[in-house]
C-alpha cells in the first residue's frame, strides 16, 4: 500500500493521518466445534493491523510490524447514529506484536496446543488511523470478500466503517465494566509517564506507540459507516485494490496456505 491510496481533503485542516496500512480479520471457533453457525460457536475474534513501513514516523522505524488485537464481545461495535452507550464501547487488547509474519501465522494457525482450533481468515482490507478533532479514528475499507456475507455480518465487519479508538490508561484503575488484562502492559518509563495526568481513555493522537506493546488495552466505539460518511465527515478516502483470492495478502504476505485453514469465510463470506 502506498500513500496514494489514502486521499485527504486539503480543505480539512483539523485532521492528520497518523498511520495507514493493511488490515486483516480472523476468528477462532470454539474447541471441537464441528460446525460454526454463529457467534456462539466462536471463541476469539482477531483484528490485525500491518502499518505501511514508510509511515511509522513516531519511531522512524521501517521494519515490518503486525499488531494482533483480541476484540471483546467477538465482534466490532455497531455503528449508531446517536452517541454510543457504555455497553457499546468495545474492549480489546494487543495480544501480540510481531515483526516476522511467520510468527503471526504460527500464533493464529498452529494447532500444536489446540488441535483443530486454527483461526479462520474472514476479511482483508486497507485502514488508516486518523487524528480528527480531539480524538482518533480507525477507518477501513474491506477488499475481500468484495461484498460482506453472513460471516462478516455476524462479526460486525462492514464494507467501510470507522471507529473511535483510544487506550485505557494503565495508571488508573480499570474502569468498571471492562475486563482486566491477564498481564499488565510493560510500557517503558517515558511512555508510562505520559499517562500520569491523563483521563481513563487516552487518544492515540498523544502517542501512536501506545498500541505497540503487548497487553495494552483499547476501546473501540462505532463512529461512521460507508465511504461517503468517512470521506465527507472525516475528510479522507481509502482507495481499495481489486484483490482476488490469488492475490490476497493473507496468502502472499502472511504465507498462509489455502489448504491450511478453511477459506470460505474470506472468499465467500460463509461461516465454517
Amino acid at each position: 500500500m502506498d500513500g496514494n491510496q489514502i486521499q485527504k481533503d486539503n480543505n480539512q485542516t483539523n485532521i492528520e493521518i497518523l498511520e495507514y496500512g493493511d488490515i486483516y480479520f480472523f476468528y477462532r471457533p470454539k474447541k471441537y466445534s464441528e460446525e460454526v453457525k454463529g457467534i456462539d460457536d466462536i471463541r476469539r475474534f482477531f483484528m490485525v493491523t500491518a502499518p505501511e513501513k514508510t509511515n511509522q514516523k513516531e519511531s522512524g522505524s521501517k521494519k515490518e510490524m503486525y499488531r494482533l488485537f483480541v476484540i471483546g464481545k467477538k465482534s466490532l461495535p455497531e455503528i449508531r447514529k446517536t452517541e454510543a452507550r457504555g455497553s457499546e464501547r468495545y474492549w480489546g487488547r494487543v495480544g501480540g506484536i510481531f515483526e516476522d509474519p511467520k510468527e503471526l501465522t504460527r500464533e493464529l494457525f498452529s494447532d500444536e496446543f489446540r488441535k483443530g482450533d486454527a483461526a479462520r481468515p474472514v476479511g482483508e482490507g486497507k485502514y488508516a488511523i486518523v487524528k480528527y478533532q480531539k480524538h482518533t479514528e480507525l477507518a477501513y475499507i474491506l477488499e475481500i470478500p468484495k461484498d460482506p456475507g453472513e460471516a462478516q455480518k455476524e462479526l460486525g465487519i462492514e464494507k467501510e466503517a470507522s471507529y473511535v479508538i483510544s487506550v485505557i490508561n494503565p495508571k488508573r484503575p480499570t474502569p468498571q465494566g471492562y475486563p482486566t488484562a491477564d498481564q499488565s502492559v510493560r510500557y517503558p518509563d517515558d511512555i508510562l509517564n505520559e499517562f500520569e495526568e491523563a483521563e481513563n481513555f487516552v487518544s492515540l493522537a498523544r502517542n501512536l506507540k501506545y498500541i505497540d506493546y503487548q497487553n495494552s488495552q483499547i476501546i473501540l466505539v462505532g463512529a461512521r459507516e460507508g465511504r461517503d460518511a468517512i470521506k465527507n465527515e472525516i475528510g479522507i478516502e481509502i482507495n481499495n485494490e481489486q484483490e482476488t483470492q490469488d492475490s490476497a495478502d493473507i496468502f502472499t504476505r502472511l504465507k498462509v496456505r489455502k489448504d491450511q485453514v478453511p477459506i470460505k469465510p474470506l472468499t465467500e463470506g460463509k461461516l465454517e
